[in-house]
């Protein structure tokens, strides 16, 4: 299969599973495509590129990243998911992007000019499932915000003993008693035993 057919039979795939968003969104015909992010040099944040057709619809472009995966011979095999909690993301129509957008210019194999422009991926909106529509720097603070408390869970979790292991009932073998103790002695054995446990919890 050729890298266009791979890319063009990944976004309908890709389009399948954002249908339900769209579907409570209230859109019938979206425009939807796939795109990669990647950092530029000279630029801030991660960037996304767009062709001059795909901003000249007047359309917001819904946008799901992705990545190219290489066999060891270099050949583009397959394309996977960018972001694993499958993210969509919303281009809002900008009817100055000639003006506000960076821009490269190629000659195509027509001679004709090709034109490419450059859209810093902070520009977008994050799409929830609901509908709900967040600004990409929220994405990315709640995104952060997640990440961190689930080692800070497993951390205070750590905090508390194994109360299975610590205070489960005491065998007969734990709790032998030599028959030389007097009553004195075995009532010691008690008290340093709760003392035990009181400083535990």
């Amino acid at each position: 299969m050729s890298n266009n057919n791979l890319r063009k039979e990944k976004e309908r795939e890709f389009y399948i599973d954002h249908m339900e968003t769209f579907k409570t969104m209230g859109l019938v015909e979206p425009f939807f495509t796939i795109k990669t992010a990647f950092f530029k040099k000279g630029k801030y944040g991660k960037q996304c590129q767009f062709f001059e057709w795909e901003l000249k619809k007047q359309e917001d472009i819904y946008i799901e990243f992705y990545e190219n995966i290489y066999d060891s011979s270099g050949k583009n095999t397959d394309i996977v998911p960018g972001i694993n909690e499958r993210q969509l993301f919303k281009l809002k129509h900008n009817p100055f992007f000639h003006e506000e957008y960076d821009v490269t210019e190629t000659i195509d194999l027509d001679g004709k000019v090709d034109r490419k422009y450059l859209v810093n991926v902070n520009e977008m909106l994050a799409v929830l499932t609901t509908g709900q529509e967040i600004s990409y720097s929220l994405y990315e603070k709640r995104k952060e915000d997640q990440e961190l408390s689930i080692p800070q869970l497993q951390t205070s979790l750590t905090m508390f003993p194994d109360f299975e292991e610590e205070y489960s009932p005491k065998t007969e073998e734990d709790l032998v008693i030599d028959d030389d103790e007097s009553v004195s002695d075995i009532l010691m054995r008690i008290s340093i035993e709760f003392e035990k446990l009181a400083k535990k919890l």
